[in-house]
């Protein structure tokens, strides 16, 4: 699919795609009245584009931050659609929507490649991707809650702050053993001390801590809140500062 175009078409072809939820998402959050059916549509055409991806690759399309990135903003999106669709919190568009368009836009900056490492070849990373980025949705939805909860009080906010951050917590630590066994496969080791190895074992603790001493020690309010949106910015660090930033061998993402 595409290929007669060459690699660069095809690539122009990828973040044209992408771009049309994102311009979606951006709709529903200023089209007030039709707000939401503009934010469905931007889902199913999401949806769309990553099948798309995946026809033209031959493969599941989950191993380089373009792909990553925009299955990251699928998951916010769909986690914020349950929220919504259950009432659980009115009003979160405030937060959330602004987030998906966000790293929907983030995900069409980074150019296609279209190529995949031998290394990534193997189930246990694909297991490992998508339930890496899909704590990502939980993790953002919860800091999205948090904020929202800083910005009208409401304790009950605060509390599906926390289990938001849980289900994205445990997610989050199914991802690091599915990750483990892919390393062990691709490169005989179970872990590797880089800096993005570490980042991502300190996220681990970080949301550990985090949770534990609220259930524990009581932690609650605006102390818990900023905690747990903190650990999503420490969750984002990991993945977008990790050989950025700070460098790290090439070993996944």
């Amino acid at each position: 699919m595409f290929c007669s175009i060459g690699e660069e078409g095809q690539a122009l072809i990828n973040i044209l795609i992408i771009l049309v939820p994102a311009s979606l998402y951006i709709m529903g959050l200023l089209q007030v009245k039709k707000g939401y059916y503009f934010f469905v549509a931007g889902i199913f055409s999401h949806v769309l584009s990553i099948i798309l991806r995946g026809l033209s690759l031959g493969r599941i399309p989950l191993s380089e931050k373009h792909d990553n990135i925009s299955f990251m903003a699928l998951s916010l999106a769909l986690i914020y659609l349950y929220i919504y669709r259950k009432k659980i919190i009115s009003n979160l568009d405030i937060a959330a929507l602004p987030l998906v368009s966000f790293f929907t836009v983030v995900s069409a900056v980074y150019l296609p490649i279209n190529t995949v490492s031998p290394f990534l070849k193997t189930p246990w990373f694909y297991i490992h991707t998508f339930l890496y980025f899909g704590s990502y949705g939980f993790f953002g939805i919860s800091a999205c809650i948090g904020i929202f909860y800083l910005l009208n009080g409401k304790s009950e906010y605060e509390s599906i702050q926390y289990r938001t951050a849980i289900y994205g917590w445990i997610i989050f630590s199914v991802s690091l053993v599915a990750g483990s066994i892919w390393f062990f496969t691709a490169y005989g080791t179970y872990w590797l001390w880089t800096s993005k190895e570490l980042w991502t074992a300190l996220t681990w603790f970080y949301y550990g801590l985090y949770l534990h001493a609220r259930l524990i020690n009581g932690l609650n309010g605006r102390p818990a809140a900023v905690l747990g949106c903190i650990g999503f910015l420490v969750a984002l660090f990991s993945y977008f500062g990790m050989g950025t930033i700070i460098p790290s061998p090439p070993t996944q993402f």
